[in-house]
């Protein structure tokens, strides 16, 4: 990982980290929750334009994830934001892609255990399945792509904004600073991919983001390189809009139903595999290599 606290004194680093970290973790986990506050109508919702809706989402987004990085960036740390920017070469970039679809089809098994998951009738349980059943209806009205330029801004707001804004908050800050205050970055890794998680306030699909975070904290802990994290992210996030798309325009036949499966069992076994293999691969070529 980087050292983002390079012009912190030496016997400072540990107590700013652990601060920096509170810090990130109070502001954001307050600003989810008030977004969250409240039930919202959904027939409300549906009466909007979807356009609309992404669009605003997306300025929210870019305020969120982005606005507050750079801000600490600035202020706190006072380094270059080309420090978290680097450039990868088309191999890694390769392997970081093979990788980001092989751990897709592993975490789906995951994923459709978490969906199922029975909480019983406590107050939480109806109120995380109320909370999943209506972010399922607004995704749904979201992602109903009218045209091409339509997928294209979902495209940007669902992908390409969270790839950056996310790691750069996650790994880029947060997973940084619990890891200098920590002296562990295994622990900050796993740390950071529950909170990855858990901030999203989606607890029917906590179990895959939390396993999605920690392989994203590992690609940019083995690389030191935080735009292979936002590379991965986004190719998750990207594929799943893109199969949506094709879907939609009869290219390809999956329903959304289909997509909350876990995949066949050799396709698990067989993508497993390769992607164990890969991400020994990747290891080893930061591990002799300074790409």
């Amino acid at each position: 990982m980087q050292d983002i606290l390079r012009k912190t004194s030496e016997d400072k680093r540990r107590g700013t980290a652990g601060i920096y970290s509170i810090i990130l973790i109070v502001l954001i986990s307050s600003i989810m929750l008030l977004g969250s506050g409240g039930e919202t109508d959904t027939d409300l919702i549906l009466e909007f334009d979807p356009v609309l809706l992404l669009v605003v989402q997306g300025f929210t987004s870019i305020l969120i994830f982005i606005g507050i990085p750079l801000v600490f960036i600035g202020v706190f740390l006072k380094i270059g934001m080309k420090d978290f920017f680097p450039r990868i070469s088309w191999i890694t970039a390769a392997m970081t892609f093979l990788i980001a679809i092989c751990s897709m089809i592993v975490i789906s098994v995951i994923g459709e255990w978490n969906l199922n998951l029975d909480f019983g009738n406590s107050d939480f349980a109806n109120w995380a399945r109320a909370s999943e059943d209506q972010l399922k209806i607004l995704t749904e009205h979201l992602t109903n792509f009218t045209s091409f330029g339509h997928f294209i801004l979902a495209f940007f707001i669902v992908a390409v904004i969270p790839g950056i804004g996310e790691e750069l908050l996650f790994r880029g800050l947060i997973q940084n600073n619990l890891r200098i205050a920590l002296k562990n970055h295994h622990i900050a890794i796993w740390l950071t991919g529950f909170i990855f998680a858990a901030i999203h306030l989606q607890f029917f699909g906590l179990a895959p983001r939390m396993f999605l975070g920690v392989l994203f904290g590992y690609l940019y802990h083995w690389s030191g390189k935080l735009t292979i994290a936002m590379l991965a992210h986004l190719i998750n996030n990207g594929m799943a809009i893109i199969v949506l798309y094709l879907a939609q325009q009869g290219t390809i036949e999956i329903s959304p139903e289909e997509m909350e499966q876990a995949a066949p069992w050799p396709a698990l076994l067989i993508f497993g595999c390769m992607g164990v293999y890969l991400m020994v691969k990747f290891k080893e070529r930061f591990s002799s290599t300074n790409e």
